[in-house]
């Protein structure tokens, strides 16, 4: 008897179906909006919901990045584009990541960090130790001459919950907590150029939020956009351009600076490579059942 919730399964193939939509639609010319609507169209459209808002990193930026209304921002023909996205039926989430280009400088850096997961994939077969498998990352990167980002990990998953706890490194760290029978799980290689800082760093704008409380704050219009907030999405992350139509551009603005001093909402920063040098990130979810280790997207 499989020790993996059905739903899981069918979120990841759902994941399956949209991840080759998704990166062809990545070209010069496509709005970063026109990528994460079509991502939002093809999952509703097989029964699922997005896991959390869909990351568009461009070169140096590297993860948490969601466009928002009005953004006219477009993918020029030298980009490094990253598309990370989610689905989540039942609140069963998994969790991918494609990197695309059709510039040919990235070839080599988006052929290591492909096998950088293969590599991961592989150890995870037969090494729970999850610092174990970031030593397999880390040393398939530095094969090709390049560095893994030290500080993003990829992490076990749980119901209506996108970090649940347990962290698989893109470095060796000892002392880190086993994955065991049951974990669902995404690892996720993150790969930069050798003579890069190898790190990120927040950057200013905030565009992906979670609840953190459940707490009235006397205002009414922050009580009733926190609580439509919880009623469709629990704990996942949300992005403010999915509630302008109930509460209006600016009030949502407003709202979710309000919630987040509140400490209601937590804002989660965009990330990008410390030293400016592009990112390329691959990632699938995968689960030890009791027959072994199943990738699911």
């Amino acid at each position: 008897m499989s020790l993996i919730p059905e739903q899981y399964r069918t979120s990841g193939n759902i994941v399956k179906e949209v991840k080759p939509l998704v990166q062809s639609a990545v070209e010069p010319g496509a709005k970063f909006l026109e990528v994460c609507d079509l991502v939002r169209k093809e999952v509703e459209g097989r029964g699922g919901r997005l896991a959390f808002p869909t990351g568009i990193g461009v070169n140096e930026v590297t993860a948490h990045y969601a466009p928002q209304e009005g953004d006219e921002s477009v993918f020029a023909e030298k980009d490094l584009v990253k598309v990370d996205f989610g689905v989540h039926v039942d609140g069963y989430v998994t969790d991918t990541s494609v990197t695309a280009t059709l510039n040919p400088d990235f070839d080599l850096l988006l052929e290591a960090t492909q096998r950088a997961l293969d590599t991961a994939i592989a150890a995870a077969r037969k090494e729970w130790r999850t610092g174990e498998i970031g030593r397999a990352i880390h040393g398939e990167a530095a094969r090709f001459g390049f560095k893994t980002i030290e500080n993003l990990t990829g992490h076990t998953l749980d119901r209506y919950t996108v970090h649940a706890g347990k962290s698989i490194p893109n470095i060796y760290m000892p002392h880190m907590q086993d994955l065991k029978k049951g974990d669902v799980f995404a690892i996720e290689p993150f790969l930069t150029l050798g003579n890069a800082a190898g790190y990120v760093v927040d950057a200013p704008s905030q565009t992906i939020f979670s609840i953190v409380a459940r707490k009235k704050t006397g205002d009414s219009k922050l009580d009733a956009f926190a609580e439509s907030v919880w009623i469709e999405r629990k704990t996942l992350p949300f992005t403010p351009r999915w509630y302008i139509d109930e509460f209006g551009k600016e009030n949502v603005a407003q709202i979710v600076r309000k919630l987040v001093s509140k400490r209601v909402l937590r804002a989660y920063p965009t990330l990008v490579e410390a030293s400016g040098n592009p990112v390329a990130q691959f990632e699938h979810t995968m689960a030890l059942d009791e027959g072994g280790l199943v990738v699911l997207t």
